[in-house]
């Protein structure tokens, strides 16, 4: 019988407990860390047991995307009725998985995950009892209650990106990288038609380092060779890690300039902000290069005509998105504009802030909310402070700190975070709450709040826009996960 998309969501949310799982198999006997295998040998046994080789995915002419800020919007921008792989998602997690722009449908989805995982199922005694002694065959039946034998949530979904790919017989496939490039699941892919780097920030410091240098390391792994490969111009000890990479690789490396941007002058944009023009720039080269190497189509003008109308519509939500109330469940609530943006690296937030101030109305007539959450292990003092910054301008009245729970019974199925406990929660509200204070020493306190769910900040919201006939003006960022659980308990769904 075939799952249901529920199940198969409450399944993918199973495999989130890695850390739990990697604990128990080691006090069974299952891992010696000194033959720790890399994590893209491991990727290439799990492709095997569902019956794929690398060199399959060769034929969806594969565009390979990294980067910080704007990889999402890359990712949308290049789109031409394709396959597109995204992450994080902001509502349902099949926004992941789209074919021609859209996501796919909740049986699809339910349908390729099943695929994958009966692969697995196949195969998992076999494959755990290669990792675990026999004597300790008792403890092994038990953990694979607990999927040890699959692989985490991500790399869960990659595989099913890559295979629904295959089956829809898609003409291009976008993969878009997870963190890093190197060691990132969708790495095991061997020869893409193009490789994009989008521009570079200090994100996932805890997994790639924490100079700008040792990121780019990292995003660069996604170069093959013979490959082409396009990057936004960077810091000069990002770009001189960059070009050694390509050099080594023998990768035909083109640069993009911020200075270019006056190509798109008379162009309009569907996504907010100079930085998505940036993206833009990346878009547009990426697609050049895979037209003339897949469909022997060159163009010589910096943007083709055939790109323009793309541009123009393409949307993203959570990346500069202004939602009114009418738009929601909430729509008798009519003096409520929520602004989000899914910002969480101080090069990102400073394009929100900027973008904020550009759009909002300054006036007296309006109340300014400003609702945050930064995700457990980024700097939530620095992203602060940025925010900070503008503070002087836009006059923030109320400040929410609010966890990524979605509601106050739990979290949205599709968002189901198993990874952090509530107590780790609880300790960066409150370290969040201590940066506000001492950033902005005459911000009333009474005035700061800490709420535990995302439901409980919109009800903040609403009822300080019953009390008042000023029109609310709310800034949601800090986190993509946040802005999508904002938008599951607003009753927004993203096409």
């Amino acid at each position: 019988m075939g799952f249901t998309y529920e199940e198969a969501v409450e399944k993918l949310n199973s495999l989130q407990s890695g850390h739990v799982l990697l604990e128990k198999l080691r006090k069974a006997g299952s891992f010696d860390q000194s033959k720790k295998q890399d994590s893209l040998t491991r990727m290439k046994k799990f492709l095997d047991r569902i019956g794929y080789i690398p060199k399959d995915f060769d034929k969806l002419n594969l565009i390979h995307v990294t980067g910080t800020k704007g990889k999402g919007s890359t990712s949308a921008l290049t789109h031409i009725k394709t396959g597109l792989f995204t992450s994080p998602h902001l509502v349902a997690v099949r926004e992941r998985i789209r074919i021609n722009g859209k996501p796919i449908s909740e049986e699809l989805f339910a349908k390729y995950f099943q695929e994958v995982w009966d692969r697995l199922e196949a195969t998992k005694e076999e494959t755990l009892f290669t990792d675990i002694p026999r004597d300790k065959k008792q403890e092994a039946i038990q953990l694979l209650r607990l999927h040890p034998d699959k692989p985490a949530y991500f790399r869960y979904l990659t595989l099913v990106a890559l295979h629904a790919f295959v089956q829809e017989k898609v003409d291009c496939a976008i993969l878009e990288v997870g963190v890093g490039g190197e060691n990132d699941s969708t790495n095991i892919i061997e020869r893409p038609v193009v490789c994009g780097i989008t521009a570079l920030g200090l994100d996932h410091i805890s997994v790639l380092g924490d100079t700008i240098d040792k990121i780019a390391w990292h995003k660069a792994g996604i170069f093959k060779p013979n490959v082409p490969a396009v990057y936004f111009e960077q810091l000069p000890e990002a770009t001189k890690v960059i070009t050694q990479r390509a050099q080594e690789k023998n990768v035909s490396l083109t640069a993009l300039y911020a200075s270019q941007i006056s190509d798109l002058d008379h162009i309009e944009i569907g996504l907010a902000g100079k930085h998505q023009r940036y993206n833009a720039l990346i878009a547009i080269e990426l697609c050049k290069i895979w037209l003339k190497s897949v469909r022997n189509i060159e163009f010589k003008q910096a943007v083709p005509e055939e790109f323009i109308k793309g541009l123009r519509k393409v949307s993203w939500p959570g990346r500069s998105q202004q939602l009114n109330m009418s738009e929601t469940k909430y729509d008798s609530e009519s003096n409520v504009i929520w602004y989000l943006d899914g910002a969480h690296t101080i090069e990102s937030l400073q394009v929100c802030t900027d973008w904020f101030q550009q759009v909002i109305r300054q006036e007296e007539e309006c109340h300014n909310i400003l609702v945050f959450n930064c995700t457990h292990g980024r700097d939530g003092d620095r992203l602060l402070e940025t925010i900070s910054k503008i503070q002087p301008f836009v006059h923030f009245e109320d400040v929410v700190f609010t966890t990524n729970i979605t509601f106050k019974k739990g979290y949205a199925m599709d968002n189901a975070n198993n990874n952090v406990s509530k107590e780790e929660l609880t300790v960066v509200q409150k370290a969040l709450t201590n940066s506000w204070s001492s950033q902005n020493s005459d911000f009333p306190k009474n005035h700061i709040h800490t709420v535990g769910s995302i439901e409980e900040a919109v009800e903040f919201v609403l009822s300080q826009s019953k009390q008042s006939k000023k029109t609310i003006q709310v800034l949601t960022t800090g986190s993509l996960i946040m802005v999508g659980n904002t938008l599951t308990v607003l009753g927004f769904e993203p096409q």
